[in-house]
């Protein structure tokens, strides 16, 4: 099943705030998130998160992949 166009350009939004606030080039930015299962949170839960500031975005994706930090094998930093 393809996603909506709506949730691909939300998370590639996401992916250029994210990169931007860590400093981190746009492929880094998207490998991260998609190890720590970020990407699938974004695409879930876009339809509450894209009413949100750039700000509360960043924080709710840091928050998910902090709290399921125990399903990764390294330690979550930045």
């Amino acid at each position: 099943m393809t996603k909506p166009s709506g949730e691909i350009w939300f998370l590639a939004s996401c992916i250029e705030l994210y990169k931007d606030k860590k400093k981190m080039s746009g492929q880094d930015a998207y490998n991260y998130l998609r190890k720590n299962g970020a990407v699938d949170f974004i695409t879930r839960c876009w339809d509450g998160l894209h009413m949100t500031s750039p700000l509360y975005i960043v924080d709710s994706i840091d928050e998910y992949i902090n709290n399921n930090a125990h399903n990764i094998s390294e330690p979550v930093t930045i």
